[in-house]
């Protein structure tokens, strides 16, 4: 017999009030696993109930008959005294009635007397505790799945509340910045900076706990690396420059154009290792060097960024990983954080298929590489890459001045939000697509409406439609507006293609922001604005319990030109919706009388077909209720006035 069937040292429980049963059943043992194992005999049903509370035994056997006494009443009771482990009946009858009773009285095998054998009680004593340690796993599984649960919950509502005083503090600040005779100016800034500050350490702790509940979803997208490239040394070149430091984007060799990744996670993980190297260097430069490399035969991109900071000793960079961890011995207190970026950053990049990775030297500087999985490369183009000065916007002049409604189109929000923010500064107004195809869609709606854009800027390369496409078949259409092309290229003959797909002039990514304004500033001017048709239904209902975010979120949209009733319940905004008829809605998700899922689909129910129901909350919403409620668009708090001006746009856009 295998020694393997009876783990060694286990304590087993016998209750048996017949001595020679008692004798038979331990020679059974013996015969399986001698020595190999104690054996307690409880010849009474009272010297039962004592083992069963102290609960220090593997596993019990137990007779069917004890005596006066029957063996399932002391079955069912065992449990509830304390003992956890698996029970094991025996008889001295075949009954297949009493066998069933047994099992549903809790037993884990039932045995007959006459029928045992060594290998027999071997076999149920090894089905018994594997099925025992199956159930424990099983129960641990869901205590652990019930925690997540509850976690991630408590997580969802703890996001809520923060988010929703920053809506009014960010939004406050957005108002007061916004208006002529603001306060000093610097310091509204400080709170913006901030709050904003605030807002990303809430974003890191979520981001880590989506991470360790294996919640956190990774989107394959294809990536345009070039424009890519360029559009995150655009945003974080503005650091270097606050510190005199020179940012350098460098590639020995061509790189694919395109890739497969998520877009977003990688965006995040490369200005984190870009803004540290800029935050730890005091002089010098900060480098991003790209390379395509192969390791153990698998094709990565790689990302290496040194920098001349520093440094970091050996024996702490083990913790730089670890979340919440910092190295106190180089960094001044100043320069600490949560600890939570590079540990966040190293969990997405094996997300993405690869790692990061750190050589340093103190007093020298270091070199953080990232690695990842870019897709199967296979006949993809690949070509130079060509990294220009940077989108910057504090150096701009304000003799920089124009009208006009403006398309930006490209695949990247944070690009879309840059340059939308750039054009608005100076008077512009803009709308957002993300692909060649949405903006064709934008312009026709225009166009079924009587009006057009007075310009279309449009990224060469996007998902779904690229923009040279899209200008050509806009142009076959009759588009005759200024149409100005966005290249990550700057290869000879770029500007040429360019110019034969109709396009009326080019910039080269990264952008100089003056150079963008002038070229917008010079088209606007050749083609005059049509006057403006009188604005459709500019009326919005916003649901928002918390009295400080209601009314920032209202003086926000009246400052975006709205026109604004608000409400605080769910009950409320039912009975005033029929006589208001808005045009959008804009409702938290958490309200006091009932959740926005609710009040979203009665509110379709009650007749508001055709109006933008907005949701806003402070955590990602349960896109299938969402979907089933009718939204049409989710804002998450804090609100950017980008963002809300965007989706309140589409409100006005008749459907084509």
């Amino acid at each position: 017999m295998s020694q393997g069937l009876i783990t060694q040292g286990m304590k087993l429980l016998l209750v048996e009030d017949d001595e020679d049963d008692y004798v038979l059943t331990q020679g059974l043992l013996e015969d399986i696993i001698a020595g190999e194992y104690s054996l307690t005999w409880a010849s009474t049903p009272q010297e039962a109930r004592k083992h069963f509370a102290r609960n220090n035994h593997d596993l019990c056997m137990m007779d069917y008959r004890l005596g006066s006494e029957d063996g399932l009443s002391l079955l069912r009771e065992a449990p509830k005294l304390g003992f956890k482990g698996p029970i094991i009946m025996l008889t001295g009858q075949d009954n297949k009635q009493l066998d069933q009773e047994a099992l549903n009285a809790g037993a884990e095998d039932y045995l007959v007397k006459s029928q045992l054998n060594a290998q027999g009680l071997a076999r149920a004593i090894r089905y018994a505790l594997t099925r025992r340690e199956m159930e424990a796993e099983r129960v641990e599984r869901l205590r652990a799945e019930t925690e997540n649960r509850s976690k991630s919950e408590f997580l969802a509502h703890l996001s809520h509340e923060l988010r929703t005083p920053l809506t009014a503090i960010l939004g406050y600040t957005d108002l007061l910045l916004a208006a002529d005779e603001a306060p000093d100016k610097n310091h509204l800034q400080i709170i913006k900076r901030n709050g904003r500050h605030l807002l990303s350490l809430l974003n890191d702790v979520l981001d880590l706990s989506k991470i360790e509940a294996g919640k956190l979803e990774i989107e394959q997208l294809d990536v345009h690396l070039h424009s890519f490239v360029n559009e995150i040394c655009s945003l974080i070149s503005v650091n270097a420059q606050d510190k005199n430091l020179r940012l350098n984007v460098l590639a020995k060799t061509a790189l694919p154009v395109k890739i497969k990744t998520d877009p977003t996670r990688l965006r995040q993980i490369l200005l984190n290792l870009l803004g540290n190297a800029i935050k730890f260097t005091e002089e010098g430069e900060v480098s991003l060097h790209i390379a395509e490399t192969q390791v153990r035969n698998k094709t990565y991109l790689r990302f290496s960024i040194r920098d001349t900071g520093v440094g970091i000793s050996k024996n702490d960079i083990e913790r730089l990983f670890k979340p919440f961890t910092q190295v106190t011995n180089t960094l001044s207190s100043r320069q600490q954080g949560t600890g939570l970026g590079l540990a966040i950053s190293r969990q997405l990049a094996q997300c993405l298929g690869g790692n990061i990775s750190v050589k340093s030297q103190p007093g020298v500087g270091s070199v953080f590489t990232l690695y990842i999985n870019p897709g199967n490369l296979e006949g993809i183009e690949r070509r130079p890459l060509d990294s220009r000065s940077t989108l910057d916007v504090t150096t701009i002049s304000k003799a920089f001045s124009f009208k006009g409604h403006v398309l930006v189109t490209d695949d990247l929000p944070d690009i879309r939000m840059l340059l939308g923010h750039l054009i608005t500064s100076f008077g512009g107004r803009v709308t957002y697509a993300s692909d060649g195809q949405e903006a064709i869609d934008l312009v026709q709606r225009k166009a079924a409406d009587g009006d057009s854009f007075d310009l279309l800027i449009m990224d060469s390369q996007m998902p779904v439609l690229d923009g040279l496409s899209a200008t050509r078949l806009l142009r076959d259409q009759g588009y005759q507006k200024p149409i100005l092309a966005l290249t990550a290229a700057s290869l000879r003959g770029e500007r040429e293609r360019c110019l034969a797909a109709g396009c009326d002039d080019y910039l080269s990514k990264p952008i100089d922001a003056a150079t963008l304004l002038t070229r917008i500033q010079k088209l606007l001017q050749q083609n005059p604005q049509q006057p403006p048709k009188p604005e459709p239904n500019k009326q919005i209902l916003l649901v928002e319990d918390n009295q400080d975010a209601r009314e920032a979120t209202a003086m926000l949209l009246q400052h975006l030109g709205w026109q604004v009733l608000a409400v605080q319940t769910g009950a409320e905004a039912l009975e005033v919706f029929r006589s208001l008829q808005p045009i959008a809605v804009l409702l938290d998700i958490n309200l006091p009388d009932m959740d926005g899922y609710s009040l979203a689909a009665r509110l379709r129910e009650a007749g508001l077909k055709d109006a933008q129901l907005i949701a806003l909350s402070g955590n990602q919403p349960d896109k299938q209720r969402a979907d089933q409620a009718g939204f049409d668009a989710h804002l998450v708090k804090p609100l950017d006035l980008s963002a809300l001006n965007t989706a309140l746009e589409r409100a006005t856009q008749p459907a084509i």
